[in-house]
């Protein structure tokens, strides 16, 4: 049986009871513990000498896991003044410390030029040279195709110091603000304009240090890219690049066909700066 604490101010008695649990997963390892608190009807009385006593019966940590959330109920059988309290624990970060979960599954874009392409007329016919536009239908426009390109989602869950931290409701402002803009300078080893921000959830509890789940997503920079016959595109990770196509006659066929006159590249989203989020700081 484990040992009984008693407040000698209150009576209060605190004791663990047994059937520590847990479980261990890809995205995160979590545990539960419960205590027997009597002496009194008032739950956060009971509660207040718990919290008392943490540094005695470890409440804030178990198995390397942080403590998540506490709840309470009257114990079976244990009368007015006898409460059950139960404890949930999972990995949370040290201050300052973030862990990253990542999904590479691809992201899909239509793409209207071929890096390269080969023609294949059929017997007696002469193939149509459409500069490698794909899909061209017959007005000689594009259609293009769905094609899979590089994509990195990020959620990294984090704990932010209070110290960083004039107050709750300033903090979620600049979360909000940063949201669905790019970073505007290396972070997390990204380069410039290469990170979306996505948003974040949790909890922001004032004179704590709130553990946050923010979420990203990658798109790498290019540089001196060529595409089609376009040549030294450079464009960042979140900018928008597309095609301008001219008609002109196939001197082969004197049909008409379409190739691209000009790549377009645009930024749709502002920059903004990322430090101010205090990820690993």
């Amino acid at each position: 049986m484990a040992d009984i604490i008693i407040d000698p101010t209150t009576g209060i008695s605190i004791r663990e009871l047994s059937g520590r649990d847990g479980s261990d997963s890809a995205d995160n390892n979590t545990g539960n513990r419960r205590w027997l608190v009597r002496g009194s009807s008032d739950p956060i009385a009971c509660r207040t000498v718990l919290v008392a006593y943490a540094g005695n019966i470890s409440l804030y940590s178990y198995d390397g896991l942080g403590l998540k959330s506490m709840s309470w109920n009257l114990y079976p059988e244990g009368g007015p003044d006898a409460w059950e309290f139960s404890a949930n624990y999972d990995f949370t970060p040290e201050p300052g410390d973030f862990t990253v979960s990542i999904d590479t599954t691809g992201a899909t874009v239509n793409t209207q030029l071929a890096y390269a392409q080969t023609e294949f007329a059929a017997t007696g016919e002469t193939a149509i040279d459409y500069g490698d536009s794909i899909n061209v239908d017959a007005q000689g426009n594009p259609q293009g195709v769905e094609k899979i390109i590089p994509s990195l989602k990020l959620n990294i869950r984090a704990t932010i110091r209070q110290s960083n931290i004039t107050s709750a409701l300033a903090y979620a402002k600049v979360i909000a603000n940063n949201t669905g803009k790019v970073n505007d300078a290396t972070f997390l080893t990204f380069d410039r304009g290469e990170l979306l921000f996505l948003g974040a959830t949790g909890d922001i509890i004032t004179n704590t240090d709130p553990v946050l789940n923010f979420s990203f997503e990658a798109s790498p920079n290019i540089t001196n890219e060529t595409i089609g016959t376009v040549t030294g595109i450079n464009k960042l990770g979140w900018e928008y690049i597309w095609f301008d196509f001219k008609q002109k006659q196939d001197t082969a066929t004197s049909l008409k066909t379409t190739v691209a006159r000009a790549a377009y590249v645009s930024q749709i989203y502002d920059f903004a700066d990322f430090g101010d989020l205090f990820i690993g700081v």
